[in-house]
């Protein structure tokens, strides 16, 4: 089997704010955008946005490297998204804050 490509798929409640919201705090370019799916690019990988009706099921392991930490924490609050807590040193050298976006969806932040 060849794999071609890999991206991730997110579950939303709120399809329009929750593109609004990878647009405005993460910087995501918009390749494609329906009720149902939209598909977004973010340095370089394919996030995709999947409107769900259903019971919540757990995490998603998004893991964003940004250059400043403490602006992305900011950016990430004024797109309407939550941090969720302090920014922690989880090993030597290795800063991460954990985050959740307008759908309630973790992922976490760490410092370049």
């Amino acid at each position: 089997m060849k794999v071609t490509e890999t991206f991730f798929s997110v579950e939303v409640r709120d399809m329009q704010r929750a593109a609004r919201f990878y647009v405005t705090a993460l910087d995501a370019t918009v390749l494609f955008e329906s009720v149902q799916w939209t598909s977004l690019r973010i340095a370089g990988v394919r996030v995709a946005l999947f409107l769900h009706t259903g019971p919540r099921v757990g995490n998603v392991g998004l893991h964003f490297v940004v250059r400043d930490l403490a602006a992305a924490r900011g950016e990430v609050e004024h797109a309407g998204g939550r941090v969720l807590g302090p920014s922690l040193e989880v090993a030597p050298g290795v800063v991460i804050a954990n985050a959740a976006d307008t759908e309630g969806n973790t992922f976490t932040l760490r410092q370049a």
